[in-house]
């Protein structure tokens, strides 16, 4: 079973992320999923599998019943229920019952794959073959490093280059101010070019904390980004504590964009956005995640570029996540969430900058639109050509990975 258990921790983060939703939306949902929760128990302790599932259909019907406001708020409780008929169909000895109701869980968005793998409340329908086509639909959506081994090789032969990767110089005014305001030649240190680059990161990580469900600033850059976290005691998104660590390399001298790293499935719409930073030493592009305090190595402690960890996680050769990677200081992070589940969801396809300076994001009156350059897998393709514009945005396609990541010019 399992799901409907874990699902009540997941209820209150939402609970406690949504504070835009009214407390009525909460009251109307929370009581009688409770009451449901603990019948369920009941039942299950007593391995009534027919009252367990009357507890459960009952609560849905109640659900559906709620407000609209209520129903999109905890839509993932729809799914999620029928995940959990399945189960106990399953284990009362109804298969047919139990395959349709794991299908509708499908159907309705539970895409679980590990886990619908190793419940052993499903032990009884392995060697179903209905099962095994749902089970299959479910592996299609959800499990991360098939889809990422599935997605196709590069094409370094692929001449669409549209435009060359730019990094703005450590003298710019912006850039001076910057690094002198936050004292950021203390902040890197004095040792060697690696542990300043790690140095820079941990700052940000440390100055700056994450809430994904924050709306974006105006001013997308570090200084106004770190000022109105200070100002209304706020976070920031992924994206915006990139944005803060870019620059603070670039102040710094060092050549560093911005990472956006997307799913494969269009639908969904939690990416994530890291660093990478050019290493004269090493001589390549080196992950740094300001959100996760995160950086990535190989078996020997040897620092790895974005398309090294994308290659390792697809042919589940060794990864090593720092021991302090962590979410806001509160919540460490494991090699298995981070990089086998998380990562190898968002590591479908990736957009950079073009420019990578400061404000270059940042909206203004007669300002022209930034530019990104998609990095696709296989003839996997977001776009319907090579290039499309708005009055926002610039975006050019390639397959070249090799150009997306050369060496950054002087």
């Amino acid at each position: 079973m399992k799901r409907f258990l874990a699902l009540l921790s997941f209820i209150s983060c939402i609970t406690l992320a949504a504070h835009s939703q009214s407390a009525a939306v909460s009251d109307e949902f929370e009581q009688p999923y409770t009451l449901s929760n603990q019948l369920v128990r009941t039942a299950l302790a007593k391995k009534d599998y027919k009252e367990a599932e009357k507890q459960f259909i009952s609560f849905l019907n109640q659900f559906k019943g709620m407000s609209a406001d209520t129903q999109k708020k905890y839509a993932a409780v729809i799914p999620n229920q029928y995940y959990n008929l399945s189960c106990v169909n399953a284990l009362e000895g109804q298969k047919n019952k139990a395959v349709l109701y794991l299908d509708s869980a499908f159907q309705n968005g539970y895409y679980d794959y590990s886990h619908t793998l190793a419940d052993t409340d499903l032990d009884g329908l392995r060697n179903d073959e209905q099962f095994k086509i749902v089970l299959q639909k479910i592996r299609e959506k959800g499990d991360y490093n098939y889809i990422l081994q599935k997605a196709g090789s590069y094409n370094n032969n692929d001449q669409r280059k549209p435009l060359v990767f730019t990094y703005q110089n450590a003298s710019a005014p912006e850039l001076v101010k910057f690094r002198k305001q936050y004292k950021l030649d203390s902040i890197s240190g004095n040792g060697d070019e690696i542990s300043k680059i790690k140095n820079l990161l941990f700052w940000v990580h440390n100055t700056v904390r994450h809430d994904g469900n924050s709306s974006n600033p105006d001013k997308k850059n570090a200084v106004d980004l770190i000022e109105i976290c200070k100002k209304e005691d706020r976070g920031v998104n992924c994206r915006m504590m990139a944005t803060v660590l870019k620059d603070a390399y670039l102040a710094m001298g060092f050549k560093a964009r911005t990472v956006t790293c997307m799913p494969k499935d269009t639908a969904d719409f939690d990416c994530h956005v890291i660093n990478v930073v050019w290493s004269e030493t090493l001589h390549k592009w080196i992950w740094m995640d300001p959100t996760f305090n995160a950086f990535v190595s190989d078996e020997k402690g040897n620092l790895l570029n974005v398309e090294e960890v994308r290659t390792r996680l697809i042919l589940k050769e060794p990864l090593v996540l720092n021991d302090n990677a962590n979410w806001n200081n509160k919540n460490k992070q494991t090699k298995e969430h981070y990089l086998d589940y998380y990562m190898s969801k968002n590591l479908y396809w990736i957009n950079c900058d073009v420019k990578n300076e400061w404000d270059i994001e940042t909206p203004g009156a007669g300002k022209a639109p930034f530019a990104v350059i998609n990095l696709y897998p296989g003839n996997f393709s977001t776009m319907s050509g090579d290039k499309e514009a708005d009055k926002k945005k610039i975006s050019y396609a390639t397959n070249n990975a090799a150009y997306f990541w050369a060496k950054p010019a002087l």
